[in-house]
């Protein structure tokens, strides 16, 4: 933009404020409520997504996080670290028969599948714990300030729940059915697990919610569909989300129910459930109202936060939305694998490179 058009733009910016202020001072209750809502939406348009840089990746990427200023790689048993700048400060490999990694707000997980071994890693790469389950690990999940290791033991399925110190608080065995999700409540003492039942002749899913020792609290059975998502949102309140509905447990009873077809993600903000189906992202409130609804041509299959916005993407554009507005559009070069958030960054992974966007 030269200097011609930099004054021009500048000119109008300021025409229009002049204007917002004489509709705020000198017209109608109505009137300025519109001013103020034109205010709101100009702050949050507008706004570019600018490539910092891209740095080569041969041979692929297996998964990314942000960690301490620093980007963490995980591929082919190794975990590298990489600079902002994309120089490499370290490299660590795991000579195990199928080590995993599972990526938390601080800590990083490397575990061997097979034999149950996990190793807890500070952004450094310096292990800091070690656990051991002896069973097949199938997932490990941090949740708050605790480690829920998904692992089955010839044909029973156990969840493992551990502490930061690596110190396990509760083994919790299920005797039927097969474990769909698991999430921890923020007070540390209540976890809840989906589990499906294919015995009978239809298949039931079954959502319980225990206290760490073990004790049971409360079963609730949803037939005909599967869980896909569980979290806690309340100290008693669980929000479950399955092939083709939307719940809100209270207490072990379903406060509300809301079908919802073709879903693809879901991501709760201050109590606010996002909920992206079909080509719409739907905000519902606690006591399961739409508050907004935003409708997109372009095709979006998860959700990210990202500093002040709620970012989607899918295989070829990234959106932020803030306030229910569009904020920024951002068109992929080539099939977007992933999308991380990193402060004040976006990790943008292709299949042979890493670009870094800023707004």
């Amino acid at each position: 933009m030269d200097e011609a058009q930099k004054k021009k733009s500048k000119g109008l910016k300021f025409t229009i404020i002049i204007l917002i202020v004489v509709m705020l001072f000198f017209s109608k209750e109505e009137n300025q409520k519109k001013a103020i809502d034109f205010i709101k939406a100009a702050k949050t348009t507008n706004r570019t997504l600018s490539l910092v840089r891209s740095i080569p990746m041969e041979g692929g990427i297996g998964d990314l996080a942000f960690y301490e200023n620093g980007i963490m790689v995980w591929k082919d048993k190794k975990l590298t670290r990489f600079k902002i700048d994309g120089s490499k400060e370290w490299e660590k490999e795991f000579n195990y028969d199928k080590p995993m990694v599972a990526f938390g707000e601080d800590n990083i997980y490397v575990y061997e599948k097979p034999t149950g071994d996990i190793y807890f890693l500070n952004g450094s790469g310096e292990t800091i714990h070690k656990a051991q389950v002896n069973a097949n690990i199938m997932n490990i999940v941090e949740d708050f300030e605790n480690i829920l290791v998904h692992i089955k033991e010839n044909d029973m399925e156990c969840i493992d729940i551990f502490n930061r110190e690596g110190n396990i608080i509760e083994n919790a065995a299920i005797e039927e059915g097969n474990i769909l999700t698991y999430s921890m409540n923020r007070d540390g003492v209540t976890y809840a697990i989906s589990t499906l039942n294919l015995k009978g002749d239809n298949l039931k899913s079954e959502v319980q919610i225990f206290k760490i020792s073990g004790e049971s609290l409360f079963t609730t059975e949803i037939d005909d569909e599967i869980v896909l998502y569980s979290n806690f949102i309340d100290k008693d309140k669980l929000v479950v989300m399955t092939d083709k509905s939307l719940y809100l447990l209270d207490d072990g009873n379903i406060s509300w129910e809301k079908q919802i077809q073709l879903i693809k993600d879901i991501y709760i903000d201050n109590e606010r459930i996002n909920i992206l189906h079909g080509n719409s992202l739907e905000t519902i409130s606690i006591d399961g109202k739409t508050e907004e609804k935003y409708a997109f041509t372009e095709g979006y299959n998860k959700i990210i936060p990202y500093d002040r916005y709620m970012v989607l993407y899918g295989d070829e554009y990234i959106l932020g939305l803030r306030n229910g507005k569009e904020a920024f559009k951002y068109k992929g070069e080539e099939t977007i694998l992933k999308v991380v958030e990193g402060k004040q960054n976006l990790f943008v992974i292709y299949e042979n490179r890493i670009e870094l966007l800023s707004l």
